[in-house]
């Protein structure tokens, strides 16, 4: 009764933070009501701060806004002038109309986030796809931002230009197929440049490799390679790794391998990840040594097995024993009826009688009887 009479304030405070703390566990809500009022005053705070009127379309970007007098336009990304910063456009706010993401126009003028491209389009026929931000038109071209281009391609001649002419793309019948792929009614193209193939039969078969009825092609990162090694006729695709035609088995990472076969007819893929025939087991790219094609099952993956080894990512765990062996909820550890294993590999002061989690919940730490491993390292002080 002393601290209420004596001190009241301190005594409300208590009372208002255990009200606080017994209205959020009886509702169960994400926030505690002090939080939410908190964070309503920090967004009361942060708009009345705020530059902007308002967004100019929000159904269309966040990037373009009205000044406090509706007298100018800015640009500012994602609205996030504190961080980010705002630009003033000298537009004209009644005709100024968001068009994209990134693009406005007025009666003046075109747009690209805050500079001015009417020398790189036709202003009159110019618009943006409205289910594809990046890519815009006008009568003749086909453009993309350079902005918006793939990590690397900054090796095409730029200028002084923001948006990249798409080599030969016809506006009228150009769309995009996914994000490395697009086509028109003549061409297909691969990160927005065009490739040389057969039209009519030309089809990508996966991510690394697609063909037409003469060749197959490679990959890469801004380029297909054409390969003559493969017989383009009999090729199919045996999942989004690997191919095959009537002689091998193909990958295609940095390089090109080839897997020899006698037969694939009773070919098994199991997790997309390990390929199996001819009693040989493949894993990325490679084929597991000593790896028993009819018994090998994965275990968890990376973890696989067949009668007689255990395999860490297509690797033999040297000394574990597929009988007895089992993965820890922190996978990284694994265990037989003689071994603890880190990572696949053998560790060697670990006991395995007594190995297993901390008593700490939630911690990545496992401990014996004589010590407590972090990853593959004792730790000394805990």
């Amino acid at each position: 009764m002393n601290l209420i009479t004596n001190h009241p304030y301190i005594s409300l405070t208590l009372f208002i933070l255990i009200l606080n703390f017994i209205v959020k566990k009886v509702t169960r809500a994400k926030y505690s009501p002090l939080t939410k009022t908190f964070l309503f005053i920090i967004s009361l705070i942060t708009q009345a701060c705020s530059p902007f009127a308002g967004p100019v379309d929000k159904s269309v970007s966040d990037s373009y806004y009205y000044s406090k007098s509706k007298n100018d336009i800015y640009y500012s990304c994602m609205g996030n002038w504190f961080e980010l910063g705002k630009t003033k456009l000298n537009a004209d706010v009644k005709s100024f109309e968001v068009l994209g993401l990134d693009f406005g126009k007025d009666k003046n003028h075109l747009y690209f986030k805050d500079n001015i491209v009417d020398l790189e389009v036709d202003y009159d026929t110019f618009y943006v796809d409205k289910n594809n931000y990046n890519i815009c038109f006008d009568k003749n071209h086909v453009y993309v931002p350079f902005g918006y281009l793939p990590y690397g391609f900054e090796k095409a001649s730029r200028e002084k230009n923001y948006l990249w002419k798409i080599p030969k793309a016809d506006p009228k019948t150009f769309q995009k197929i996914d994000s490395d792929w697009a086509k028109d009614g003549s061409h297909f193209f691969y990160k927005y440049n065009p490739i040389n193939v057969d039209y009519k039969s030309f089809e990508t078969l996966n991510k690394n490799f697609a063909k037409d009825k003469n060749r197959v092609y490679l990959l890469e990162t801004y380029k297909l390679l054409q390969t003559l090694i493969i017989d383009a006729p009999t090729t199919k695709k045996i999942n989004d790794r690997y191919i095959a035609d009537k002689n091998n088995v193909y990958d295609f990472q940095d390089s090109l391998i080839i897997i020899p076969y006698k037969n694939i007819n009773d070919l098994k893929i199991i997790e997309g990840k390990f390929l199996l025939f001819d009693d040989i087991v493949i894993y990325n790219g490679t084929r597991i040594e000593n790896a028993n094609a009819s018994s090998f099952h994965v275990i968890q993956f990376p973890y696989s097995k067949d009668e007689n080894h255990v395999f860490y990512h297509g690797s033999i765990i040297r000394n574990a024993d597929p009988k007895t062996f089992s993965i820890f909820k922190a996978s990284y550890y694994s265990k037989d009826k003689n071994h603890i294993f880190y990572e696949g590999k053998l560790l060697k002061e670990a006991d395995v009688a007594t190995f297993g989690p901390s008593n700490k919940k939630n911690s990545l730490l496992y401990k014996d009887k004589n010590n407590i491993f972090r990853g593959n390292e004792i730790i000394k002080h805990y």
